[in-house]
């Protein structure tokens, strides 16, 4: 079986690189930046994926909201000079995108601030394969998967029915579904198969994403 589609969103995070590593220990460094001491790695996987401003609302102490603003900006200052090389590329990815944009319009978009999504992509190669990047603002706008999704669709005149987005979060797949395109759970990331049931179809590998849109 094979999916048709002329153009395909690509999530980042959990989905082309395995950004754990260095989104837990920029969070940990931002919460020590305000004297909040931060839990360990092993309770920061959810991390993975959701906006700043939503992972500091839930890490810092209740009735701490007015610090959401300094984690975040003590955050960015800290990915963007160590945090984005603390990335690893997933196999199969580089072959992947290679042989799909050879074939097909590939668009990343990313809840992180487009400059650390360019970066990241530049660091591993990958940024000649996408025709463009749509990622957050640091004020927090297009933070929201749904309204990401929504603006690039917008911003570049793409027909729903010819397009499909690739993401291991729940975020990435009702991104899609709110906006009326089809989604792919990439179940190597960060998503549970609970998580990603509102997919249309799971792959386990790049190489499945692959064979799947291949038409």
């Amino acid at each position: 079986m094979s999916l048709n589609a002329a153009n395909i969103l690509f999530d980042l995070d959990g989905t082309l690189t395995d950004s754990r590593p260095g989104i837990v220990k920029t969070i940990q460094h931002a919460l020590r930046s305000v004297g909040v001491e931060p839990p360990p790695e092993s309770d920061l996987l959810w991390c993975v994926g959701p906006p700043l401003r939503e992972i500091f609302a839930r890490l810092l102490p209740r009735g701490e909201t007015l610090l959401v603003e300094r984690v975040v900006a003590a955050y960015v200052e800290r990915y963007r000079i160590a945090g984005y090389r603390e990335n690893r590329i997933y196999p199969e990815v580089p072959e992947m995108l290679a042989a799909l944009g050879a074939r097909k319009r590939l668009v990343l978009v990313t809840a992180k601030h487009t400059d650390s999504a360019e970066r990241i992509l530049t660091l591993f190669n990958l940024r000649g394969h996408f025709s463009a990047v749509f990622g957050s603002e640091p004020s927090g706008r297009l933070a929201d998967k749904k309204d990401l999704v929504r603006h690039l669709l917008d911003e570049l005149a793409l027909e729903r029915s010819e397009t499909i987005i690739v993401g291991d979060r729940v975020h990435d797949i009702e991104g899609g579904r709110h906006n009326g395109i089809r989604a792919i759970g990439a179940a190597w990331g960060y998503g549970s198969d609970e998580e990603l049931a509102g997919a249309g179809h799971i792959c386990r590998s790049p190489s499945e994403v692959l064979t799947l849109l291949s038409a």
